[in-house]
């Protein structure tokens, strides 16, 4: 079971980290940032937290069931 919930939890975590990534970047260019914040960088701290929530949680899924 766990082979196959790594497989799934990569593929959403992508997926969901790509979305991620598009919606707070397209937030964080509209907010006035201070010079030293990249919205770039803080959008790619954004989709990496998802892909480990999604992967993390994939896991614990496999575990559970």
């Amino acid at each position: 079971m766990l082979p196959l919930f790594l497989v799934l939890g990569t593929v959403f975590g992508a997926l969901g980290a790509a979305g991620a990534y598009a919606i707070s970047y397209s937030e964080y260019r509209h907010r006035r940032l201070r010079p030293d914040q990249s919205a770039r960088r803080m959008a790619l701290e954004t989709a990496a937290v998802t892909f480990v929530v999604f992967f993390l949680a994939a896991i614990v899924l496999s575990f559970l069931l």
